[in-house]
């Protein structure tokens, strides 16, 4: 069954509401010029609460492995998704996709999404035909512009997951309940 994580989160009643539905993974943005940047001290009250009922992910684009390592500790997170080479321990290495894939991406999970001037969340797509030659899908999430109209096009890639977060928000930092539950009927109805 393809996971889902649904990224940009910034309260808890969002967060519940995919646990709710059945998501695999909840991301937080701890870049600072993101739109839907949430601080440490926020994200460690959300993941105490949700007790452990999915898997959390720290997204960084910034700071050194120690900085980050400490950051996914603190707020008791289970993975860091990283858009750098990282020896972060429980990763998931993000990899921004233009034209072409990397060459050899590495161990581990693996994000790919699309390149664009800022770093996720824009709606954009990158060519999904590339990913047909892809020899690490079986442990790769596929992210940028991913919504209900082209998701089964995508799952018939069979990724490890999948990853969205403007497709599934009322405005940035704040999902839509209504959207969240529509991509997760059609996400697994293709099951």
């Amino acid at each position: 069954m393809v996971k889902v994580k649904f990224c940009g989160m910034t309260n808890l009643d969002d967060c519940r509401k995919a646990v709710e539905l059945g998501v695999d993974y909840v991301g937080f943005i701890f870049f600072r010029k993101s739109r839907r940047y949430i601080a440490p001290q926020d994200v460690s009250r959300i993941v105490e609460k949700l007790e452990g009922s999915i898997s959390t992910v720290g997204v960084f684009v910034e700071g050194t492995d120690g900085e980050i390592e400490k950051l996914v500790d603190d707020c008791g997170l289970d993975f860091a998704q990283v858009y750098r080479e990282s020896a972060v321990k429980k990763k998931i290495t993000a990899y921004r996709v233009n034209d072409r894939l990397p060459n050899d991406p590495g161990q581990g999970l693996l994000l790919f999404d699309s390149y664009t001037e800022g770093f996720g969340g824009s709606g954009t797509s990158f060519q999904a035909d590339l990913l047909k030659r892809c020899t690490v899908l079986e442990r790769s999430f596929i992210a940028g512009g991913i919504n209900e109209l082209n998701v089964r096009k995508i799952l018939r890639l069979q990724p490890f997951g999948v990853d969205l977060v403007s497709s599934v928000e009322a405005h940035h930092g704040k999902k839509d309940h209504y959207k969240m539950e529509a991509f997760m009927k059609i996400v697994r109805s293709v099951e």
